[in-house]
């Protein structure tokens, strides 16, 4: 027994060093580091507690959406569905939590919202790994399919009447602490245990590396592929309970400017968009860095579009540094 209690105990030990040697050189951390204490001595307003509040209510929604993009991502894919999945969970579960009044349509409404985003994220997942259609072909088609039908089944109209029970969810508290806190760190947790402590994530990362070396060596690609649309549909749901219960109202458009934060978030955090690389840990100092960026430019009153540009040239770096760092790392020595 001792023999295989330090045989784990080793296999913990290098993974724990592995997810070191991956996050000690990702540029979020920089980023984090040095945009943080900026913005404390030149941003008004950014060092007050409601500010403060603010980013880590906002951070709690990008934390929960990037942990399933970082799964699709180290496969080496791309899910633009998610801000669908945001919008027709939403409307959704408010029009089952409206149609009667108790627990128990808080309840379907909100396993109505669990099963559309597992729902959308199995179908992205059949069409890239048995139909064989790239994943931004499949998610961008789901992506306008069910962002359509989310404005249609509301006439483009927010849906009012939810219940208290349902917005204790985003404005409750346990022990002190908020709710949608709890909900992010276990949910981070989980996704740091699967991807870095689990036998699927060494097949998941052995998979983005290489699908044919990983089929050959006995892996269910096709299952793989499956599974990581499931669980970015299925996040992707849970951070639409937490956004609709604190803004109080079905709505569907939900999270619409959301993508850019997203693979801003994952891809700053470390992960490849190529796949084969990437850390949970990474990605969440990433999307605290990304949202204390937009809340920064918000407060000294830059314009929206100013501020996607500075994310679109922040993403456009951090690719070029990893495709740098990668190549030199590959580089034979002379």
């Amino acid at each position: 027994m001792s023999i295989i209690k330090d045989v784990k105990a080793a296999d913990g030990r290098a993974a724990a060093a592995a997810i070191w040697e991956q996050v000690r050189g990702i540029p979020a951390i920089l980023c984090f580091v040095v945009f943080g204490a900026i913005a404390l001595i030149f941003v008004p307003g950014f060092s007050n507690s409601e500010n403060i509040f603010n980013i880590i209510t906002q951070s709690s929604d990008l934390i929960i959406l990037s942990c399933g993009m970082t799964f699709v991502f180290i496969n080496g894919s791309i899910d633009f569905s998610t801000t669908a999945v945001l919008a027709l969970s939403s409307v959704i579960g408010a029009k089952v939590m409206t149609a009667g009044e108790g627990g128990a349509y808080v309840a379907l409404g909100m396993l109505a919202m669990l099963g559309v985003g597992a729902g959308v994220g199995l179908l992205n997942g059949i069409s890239v790994s048995v139909f064989r259609m790239p994943s931004f072909i499949a998610t961008m088609a789901t992506q306008l399919i069910f962002a359509g039908i989310a404005l249609t089944m509301t006439e483009s109209k927010s849906i009012g009447g939810i219940p208290t029970a349902f917005n204790n969810v985003a404005q409750g508290e346990i022990l002190y602490v908020p709710i949608p806190i709890i909900i992010t760190a276990v949910i981070v947790i989980a996704s740091i245990f699967v991807l870095h402590f689990s036998v699927y994530g060494k097949r998941l990362f052995a998979v983005g590396v290489r699908q044919i070396a990983a089929y050959i060596s006995g892996i269910n690609v096709n299952r793989m592929v499956l599974s990581i649309f499931v669980i970015s549909g299925f996040l992707s749901a849970i951070a639409s309970i937490v956004m609709t219960a604190r803004l109080g109202a079905g709505l569907p458009a939900l999270g619409k400017d959301m993508l850019m934060d997203i693979v801003a978030a994952v891809v700053v955090g470390g992960t490849k968009v190529t796949g084969g690389k990437g850390t949970i840990v990474g990605t969440i100092i990433a999307a605290i860095f990304v949202v204390m960026l937009n809340n920064c430019l918000n407060l000294l009153g830059i314009e929206w579009f100013i501020i996607n540009v500075c994310k679109g040239l922040l993403i456009i770096v951090v690719a070029v540094y990893s495709v740098i760092q990668t190549s030199g790392r590959d580089m034979p020595n002379a």
